[in-house]
């Protein structure tokens, strides 16, 4: 009894309209006429609103794309074995594709403004949950569209599928030439329409809509083994994509742990703050208002921070004497440009800090060049410099040299190096050891 009140809340098979279904999503799939001109409109309203960062727009225009039919068109001729309709909705597709690529470069070209924002940025990483998404929302979309009654899913699988705004986030890589935004946002859509097939194809075998053609066992057994493979192939990139998505969240908490809320907790007021992994190194942005963070309480910092696991941290804070208030009273355009002259500061005191990492390393060379020569007995010697925390507040600099010797130095020549590096690095603190 429980099974079969089960099975009546989630049948589905006894509302299935299939002729009506085949029929809207053949029509559907079919790229002419006004299709076309919505296609363009959409794939412009998308571009416009990633280029402003608006939500909105990129909404509209997802709601009016035509690009969900021939996806669905896909994955109904493969589940019906049709291949004219296969062909047909996969050259429409192919189509809308290229109409939509070409529009929004176009744009992207064209356009003023054409600088990175969040929306374009958020929409180059996909992740196994942007799969999810797509299966998901598939088989809403077909469930939807099988029904013999109307409803509104459709609109809201077209915005949670969101075809256009990957393929224009693609356009805008191709007309900025970066190929790695072009590459992300197009296996995104990728993902999306593989997986809204898949979906479609799944519920109309389990619909059991009828064959147009019938297909032998071992054809089908092949299909089934090209079918996996293919989805295995998509789905190993996103697996990879979540992982560098988790880590960098876990790089983000720790940051936020560590570094972040002490300056809040210390009476300060985080503005902004942002972090980006360049090749070992992860360089962190803070600006805030309040008290002064000087150099040895940042040292402190990066020094903690790598004990917890983020490699190489390189703090870069600016305090600005204005609260977050009034600076969110500021117009956008002086807002945005506030930052800017923060970031370009910003930048150009990171510059400053590695060129006297530069000239520390030139002058410990010059330095041992020097020794070798003032000392006869001494054949080669290295030099570096470490950081240590001193009380638990303050940072401690250490010169450290490591040298090789004809014959073991007494403590008199031991001195002698030694005030000697002390003296041309202007430093108090000189280890040596004898390698």
């Amino acid at each position: 009894m429980a099974k079969t009140f089960i099975g009546r809340i989630f049948d589905i098979q006894d509302t299935t309209d299939v002729e009506r279904t085949v029929t809207s999503i053949t029509k559907g799939s079919a790229l002419k006429g006004f299709n076309v001109w919505i296609l363009i409109c959409s794939s412009i309203l998308a571009s416009i609103g990633l280029d402003v960062n608006s939500t909105a727009v990129i909404i509209g225009a997802m709601l009016i794309s035509p690009l969900m039919n021939p996806i669905l068109g896909i994955g109904l001729s493969l589940g019906i074995n049709d291949r004219d309709l296969f062909i047909k909705a996969l050259r429409n597709l192919t189509m809308a594709t290229l109409f939509s690529l070409l529009a929004s470069t176009l744009y992207f070209l064209l356009t003023p403004l054409g600088s990175i924002t969040s929306e374009l940025a958020a929409r180059t990483k996909p992740t196994l949950l942007d799969v999810l998404v797509a299966l998901f929302g598939g088989i809403a979309g077909i469930i939807s569209s099988s029904r013999t009654e109307s409803n509104n899913a459709i609109p809201g699988v077209a915005i949670a599928t969101a075809l256009m705004p990957p393929l224009c986030t693609a356009g805008f890589g191709i007309a900025s030439g970066n190929w790695m935004y072009f590459l992300g946002a197009f296996y995104l859509f990728f993902i999306n329409a593989v997986f809204i097939s898949l979906s479609t194809y799944l519920i109309v075998k389990y619909l059991k809509f009828p064959l147009k053609e019938y297909v032998n066992s071992r054809t089908r057994k092949r299909y089934a083994r090209l079918s996996a493979v293919l989805v295995a192939l998509v789905l190993l990139p996103s697996v990879y994509f979540l992982y560098n998505v988790y880590s960098e969240l876990r790089t983000k908490r720790k940051i936020e742990q560590l570094v972040i809320q002490p300056i809040s907790d210390d009476g300060n007021e985080i503005l902004k703050w942002e972090y980006v992994k360049k090749d070992s190194v992860t360089d962190v942005s803070i600006y805030y208002s309040g008290k002064a963070i000087n150099e040895e309480k940042r040292k402190e910092m990066e020094m903690v921070c790598e004990a917890n696991g983020v490699d190489n941290c390189k703090l870069q804070v600016m305090r600005v004497n204005m609260t977050k208030e009034e600076i969110t009273g500021l117009s956008e355009a002086t807002s945005r440009r506030m930052l800017e002259d923060m970031e370009l500061k910003m930048a150009q005191q990171r510059l400053s800090s590695e060129d006297s990492a530069h000239m520390w390393e030139t002058e410990m060379l010059q330095v041992s060049r020097e020794a070798a020569v003032a000392f006869d007995f001494i054949d080669s010697m290295w030099m570096g410099k470490t950081f240590m925390v001193k009380d638990s507040t303050r940072l401690d600099t250490l010169v450290n040299v490591w040298y090789k010797s004809r014959r073991p130095m007494d403590k008199k020549q031991e001195q002698q190096v030694s005030g000697f590096i002390k003296l041309r690095l202007k430093t108090d603190t000189v280890i040596m050891r004898d390698l």
